[in-house]
C-alpha cells in the first residue's frame, strides 16, 4: 500500500511539473490568455490599450515585458502608467462571434477611466463569419469608440496593422477595407489616427505569421504610438 502511494504521490508531482512547465510556456510566449493590469500611481497619466491578439501580444517572447503596451510604457516613462486590456480573438462588432463587448475586460478598461485610450481593433471583423460590410462596421465601431469618450478620454484610433496573408480566416482585403473604415471613423468622431496599417506595411519582418507582430514588430508599433502621443 504505501508504495502505491509512494508511486501515486511522484506521479501527481511529475503531472504539476510538467503541466506547470507547459502553462509557464505558454504564459512566456503570449499563448495563455492570462494578462494582468495594475493600478495607477496618483498624479500618472493612465494609458488604456484596448484591442486584440495584437495589443495584447499574441506569440511575443518573453510576452510580460515585450507585448508592444509594455514597451509603450518604457517608452513613456514613470509620468504615464499603460495597462493592456487586448484579448485574443475579439471584434468590435457586438453579432461577431466574439464581441470585446461581452468581456469583463471592456468593463474593466472603462472602468479604468483611462486619460488615453489607445484603440487598435477590427483585424478579426476581417473574417468572411464576421465581416457585414462597411454600413455595418462603421456603426459598431462608431459606438465602441463613444463608450470611451463619453468617459472624457483622449482616444486614438489605430488602423490595424497590416495582414500579409490569409490566416487565422482574416482576409487581408478586409482589412484593408477597415483600415479606411477607422480613418473615416476619426474624421467623423473628431479622434486622432494612428496609421498603424501604414506603418507595418513593406515590413513582413516584422510578422510572426503575416497577422501577429513579433518583438521587433511589437517594439516598433510602441515607439510609434509613443511619438504620436507626445
Amino acid at each position: 500500500m504505501k508504495k502505491v502511494v509512494k508511486v501515486l504521490v511522484i506521479v501527481l508531482a511529475s503531472l504539476i511539473v510538467v503541466l506547470g512547465a507547459g502553462f509557464g510556456f505558454l504564459y512566456a510566449n503570449g499563448l495563455s490568455g492570462m494578462s494582468h493590469t495594475s493600478v495607477a500611481k496618483e498624479g500618472q497619466i493612465k494609458v488604456a490599450c484596448v484591442g486584440d491578439s495584437i495589443t495584447y501580444g499574441h506569440g511575443i517572447t518573453g510576452w510580460p515585458n515585450n507585448n508592444y503596451p509594455s514597451k509603450l510604457q518604457e517608452e513613456l516613462g514613470d509620468d504615464y502608467h499603460v495597462n493592456n486590456y487586448g484579448v485574443s480573438g475579439y471584434c468590435v462588432q457586438d453579432y461577431a462571434d466574439k464581441p470585446y463587448t461581452s468581456l469583463n475586460h471592456y468593463q474593466d478598461s472603462l472602468v479604468y477611466d483611462a486619460d488615453i485610450v489607445i484603440f487598435m481593433m477590427g483585424s478579426n471583423d476581417a473574417k468572411p463569419k464576421n465581416w457585414k460590410g462597411e454600413t455595418a462596421f462603421l456603426e459598431a465601431y462608431s459606438k465602441l469608440v463613444t463608450s470611451y469618450k463619453n468617459k472624457g478620454s483622449k482616444v486614438y484610433l489605430c488602423t490595424p496593422a497590416t495582414a500579409y496573408k490569409v490566416n487565422f480566416e482574416i482576409e487581408p482585403e478586409t482589412v484593408e477595407t477597415i483600415a479606411n473604415l477607422v480613418r473615416t471613423s476619426a474624421i467623423l468622431l473628431g479622434c486622432k489616427v494612428i496609421d498603424i496599417n501604414n506603418f507595418t506595411k513593406d515590413h513582413p519582418e516584422w510578422f510572426l505569421d503575416g497577422i501577429h507582430p513579433n518583438n521587433d514588430g511589437a517594439k516598433a508599433i510602441a515607439t510609434e504610438i509613443a511619438s504620436k502621443i507626445k
